[in-house]
C-alpha cells in the first residue's frame, strides 16, 4: 500500500481513538465535580491531541484527492461525507472551548448534549466515507 494511503489511515486511527476516549470520559461524569473535570480534560486532548491529528487527516486526504486524474461521483460523495465529519468535529470543538470553564453542571450538561448531538452527525458520515474509502479506493 501506499506510504500516503497508510499514513492516512494511521491518522484516521488515531482520530477514532481520540475520539472514543474523549466518549468514554464524557459520559462517566455525573456529578458537578466529574462534569467539570471532563470539560477541562476534553479540551485539553482537543487542543493538543484532536485538532493535530485532525489537521493530518485533513492534509494527508486532501494530498490523495490531488493525485486523482478524475474524481468520480464516488469520490466526490466520500469527500462530502468526509467534510461533514470533519465540521462536525470543529463545532464540537467549539462548544468543547466555550465550556471548559463554566462551573453550572446544568449548563454543562446542555452542552454535553449539544456536543454529542453533532457528533452523532460526525460519526454517521465519518464511518460512511471510512466505509467508502476502504472498499472502493484501495491503494
Amino acid at each position: 500500500m501506499d506510504p500516503l494511503h497508510v499514513a492516512h489511515l494511521m491518522a484516521l486511527a488515531i482520530w477514532l481513538g481520540i475520539v472514543v476516549t474523549e466518549a468514554l470520559f464524557e459520559f462517566s461524569g455525573s456529578d458537578p465535580a466529574s462534569l467539570r473535570a471532563a470539560a477541562r480534560f476534553h479540551y485539553t486532548v482537543d487542543m493538543f491531541g484532536e485538532l493535530p491529528i485532525l489537521a493530518v487527516v485533513v492534509a494527508t486526504g486532501l494530498m490523495l484527492a490531488s493525485r486523482v486524474e478524475t474524481l468520480t461521483p464516488l469520490h466526490h460523495i466520500k469527500i462530502a461525507a468526509s467534510g461533514v465529519a470533519i465540521a462536525s468535529n470543529l463545532v464540537c470543538a467549539f462548544w468543547v472551548v466555550r465550556r471548559r470553564r463554566i462551573e453550572d453542571a446544568q449548563l454543562l450538561l446542555a452542552y454535553r448534549r449539544k456536543i454529542w448531538g453533532v457528533a452523532a452527525i460526525g460519526v454517521v458520515f465519518g464511518t460512511a466515507a471510512l466505509g467508502i474509502g476502504l472498499v472502493y479506493f484501495r491503494g
